[in-house]
Parts: C-alpha cells; structure tokens; sequence
C-alpha cells in the first residue's frame, strides 16, 4: 500500500500545480477580488473549488501521514479522519 500512496500523492502534486497556476489566473491576473464578483466566481466555479478541495486535503494530509510515519507514528486513522473532517468543512463553507 505504500507505493499506491506514493503514487496518489504524486498524482495529486502533479494536478495541484495545474489548479493553483489556473485559480491564480483566474483570481488574480483575469478576475477582480470584489466581494460579489469572488462570490460569482465561486458559484460559477463550484465543480472546480470541490476537487481543489479534495484533491489539496488528500495532497496535505498523505503527506503528513507519510512524514509521521518516517518518524514513527503510526497514526494513520488519525489523519484520515482529519482529512474527512477538513473536507467536510471546507464543503460546509462552499455550501
């Protein structure tokens, strides 16, 4: 299984270089950061902002999994219930 976590979190940096370059572009080089054209934006986008979402919570938590585990602790339950946590407040907050 560590080599399929390995993979993933490849996977997920890879994807994540993409998302940040385009919301960068469309947030701040293409788009203004007024409150109601952020809040148009986020409507309109909404499939987008959800994977960011999943995809940056995966990407972050694997990788502190994996660092804890490096120093070993073997919390892995730990931070994937964190992650499910983070995500269900981040879909809170779109929502």
């Amino acid at each position: 299984m560590r080599g399929l976590s390995w993979l993933f979190q490849l996977l997920t940096g890879l994807v994540l270089v993409f998302f940040v370059v385009y919301h960068f572009i469309v947030t701040h080089i293409a788009g203004s950061l007024a409150y109601e054209d952020v809040l148009k934006r986020i409507v309109s986008l909404k499939a987008f902002y959800i994977i960011f979402l999943l995809i940056v919570a995966f990407h972050a938590f694997n990788g502190l999994k994996v660092i804890s585990e490096e120093y070993g602790f073997k919390w892995s339950k730990v931070f994937y219930v964190a992650m499910v946590v983070a995500i269900a407040y981040g879909l809170y907050n779109l929502f």
